[in-house]
Order: structure tokens, then sequence, then C-alpha cells
């Protein structure tokens, strides 16, 4: 008897104490719809070390403002912060309602620092006034960047990780925007896309394709200790400020062709293991510097149609 009342107390202890260890997980989770409803009554969002359990839509909130017809935009006023957060679901900043495409205006600040995308990450079409910083950002699945807007002086994405795909094309950025030492998996692409400030690349970790094909800097674009591990891409665009290519490292193709560099371009210390194609580039400020670049074994250099400037000294007669 004694015996029996003692192991019904030692698994009621047992279970007790499973329920215990798994009790924070389930106290750590959080709904979208308690961040929309925060949202709606015009309190900041401030979340950190929280598990997001399903879809986060910042389309249903509902503050929206008719832009046209077809068109409607959620206007969030407030500060939107994550740190250290889980995302179970999928995360979006646009959608349809009765056939009117609804996208999202951050009118303040966006934070998704040290975050964790399970699902895709999908903020096309989103236009943010104030910083935005995906700092130590992990995204598992596709992140979505299209046709966005930064209008803060600094956007984060620093240190940043993709494991599929990141797409931010046809995009404007109006201040500097930060990918140092990023790490993407797949494909990574800035195609069309505008650049005002000064683009930091540097020490950034590329094993898909890189595409920057048809893209404007409008200041300097820096790619300082960057990793290529498969085709570059840079063709019919436009750098108006420097262009630093110092220690880089293309492991495949590296296309340059039909640009413009309207300032220096230096090339010190890289390294090609494919076509190096400069085919039908113009650099304004005449031969880039190239001192110790080298080509791999099956790497050739292509100048078809290179246009290199050349100045000289004229004097009144």
């Amino acid at each position: 008897m004694k015996k029996s009342v003692l192991l019904l107390l030692l698994s009621m202890l047992i279970i007790s104490g499973c329920k215990a260890d798994t009790l924070p997980e389930v106290n750590n989770g959080i709904s979208p719809d308690d961040i929309i409803k925060t949202i709606d009554k015009g309190k900041a969002v401030e979340i950190s070390g929280k598990i997001i359990t399903g879809d986060l839509d910042f389309t249903r909130t509902k503050s929206k403002v008719t832009f046209s017809s077809s068109h409607l935009i959620t206007a969030i006023e407030v500060p939107v912060t994550f740190i250290d957060c889980i995302f179970m679901g999928r995360v979006t900043t646009n959608n349809t309602s009765d056939k009117a495409a609804v996208t999202t205006h951050f009118k303040s600040t966006l934070t998704f620092e040290a975050c964790d995308f399970r699902a895709n990450a999908e903020f096309d079409n989103m236009i943010v006034d104030g910083m935005a910083n995906f700092t130590g950002a992990i995204f598992r699945e596709k992140a979505l960047f299209n046709n966005v807007t930064f209008k803060g002086r600094q956007t984060y994405f620093t240190a940043f990780t993709s494991e599929k795909f990141f797409s931010m094309q046809e995009s404007f950025i109006g201040g500097a925007i930060d990918f140092f030492k990023g790490k993407t998996s797949g494909k990574l692409t800035f195609q069309s896309s505008d650049f005002v400030g000064n683009a930091r690349f540097s020490d950034l970790d590329c094993n898909g394709k890189c595409e920057l094909s048809l893209t404007n800097f409008k200041s300097d674009a820096y790619f300082t200790y960057a990793n290529f591990g498969n085709d570059f891409r840079m063709a019919n665009t436009t750098v108006w400020g420097k262009l630093d290519l110092i220690s880089v490292q293309f492991q495949g193709n590296a296309t340059l062709t039909n640009s413009t560099f309207c300032h220096s371009v230096n090339l010190s210390k890289s390294t090609v293991n494919g076509q190096f194609d400069l085919s039908g580039t113009i650099f304004t400020l005449g031969k880039p510097v190239m001192e110790e670049f080298t080509t791999g074994p099956a790497g050739t250099i292509i100048t078809k149609g290179t246009q290199f400037a050349t100045f000289k000294e004229f004097s009144e007669q």
C-alpha cells in the first residue's frame, strides 16, 4: 500500500514537473490579433523575446486611406518594434480587399532586430518614413522587399541571413543602407532599385547569384571583402559615387556591362575565377585601379567596347 502511494506521488511530481517545463513556452506566445489591436488603439508596438504564433498581416489594421478605387493604404502612425522574436507564420504588408490592393505605410520607425522569420516575409510595396532596422534578422523562407520605399536616413540589414531568396527589386532607398556582414544562400537581387545614400555591402557572403543590373547608385557603393560564390551581375547600372570592389572574391562570372561609373573604381586585390566582362561600360575617370587584381585559370577579361575617359591639358592659343 505504501509503495502504491509513493508511486502515485512520484508520478504526480513528474507530471507537474513536465507541465512546469512546458509552461514558459506557452506563455511566451503572442497572437497576431493582439498586435493588430495594439496598433488600432494607437499604442506603440514593443515586443521582445516572444513567439508570434500565426500570420501577421499589417493590412488588417483599421486605419485605411483611399489612394484610388483600386488601391487602399493602411497607415500605421506608431513605432513598430520587435526584438529577438520568432515569427512562426507569414508576415505581410500587402494584400487585397474587395478587389482593391492594400499596402502599408509605416509613418514612424520599423524594427525587426534579431528576429527569426520561419515562413515567408513579404514586405512588398510598403513605405517606411522613419528608420528601418532588420539587423541580425534570419529569413528561413522568401524575403521579399520589392517596390518598397525607405525614407529614413538609415536602413539596416547588418548581419542579416537569407537562407533561400532575398529580393529588393524596383525599390527606393532614400538614405544610407547597410548590408555589412550579411549572408545569403540563395539568389540576391536588387534589380532596378535606386540607392540615394551610401550603400554598404562590405563583408557580404553571397553564395547564390547576385543581381544588381539596372540599378542606380547616386552615392558610393562599397563591396570591400565581399564574397560572391556564384555569378555577379551589374549590367546597365549607373554609379555616381565611388565603386569600391577591393579584396572581392568573384567565384563565378562577374558581368559589369553597358554600365556607367562616374567616379573612381577600385578593384585592387580582387579575384575573378570566371569571365570578367566590362563590355560597353564607360569609366568617366579613366581606368579603374587594379593593383594585385587576378583572374583564375579559366578567368578572362573582356573589354569589347569599353571606354576609359582620358584628360588633356588645354592652353589658350
